[in-house]
């Protein structure tokens, strides 16, 4: 990831830990509201704990690149065999092409 797209993402995550904030003051706050200065205090150190055990936040962003040789074919018309693991899979191709037909 260059400069540029780091630029660009980040207003989203600046949203994201604002909104991670928030949720996070919000159930300090519904401690309070329920046990008082105890359950402040007891949820500030269970989002502590939690964040130590589960570690920092991940970020969902992926970038999926898949590269083949020629075009895709149509499954659509041909249907579609793949093996996965030891175990080869078929299914048939789609026998109604009616396009304007509704299920």
């Amino acid at each position: 990831m260059d400069d540029g797209e780091r630029d660009e993402l980040a207003p989203y995550r600046i949203e994201s830990e604002e909104e991670a904030a928030r949720r996070r003051l919000s159930s300090i706050e519904a401690g309070r509201r329920k046990a008082g200065l105890l359950g402040a205090a007891a949820a500030g150190a269970m989002l502590g704990i939690r964040d130590v055990y589960e570690g920092p936040p991940k970020e969902d962003d992926m970038e999926i690149v898949s590269e083949s040789s020629g075009e895709p074919g149509d499954i659509d018309r041909d249907g579609i065999r793949v093996t996965v693991g030891e175990t080869d899979v078929w299914a048939p191709p789609v026998l109604d092409r009616d396009p304007d037909r509704q299920a």
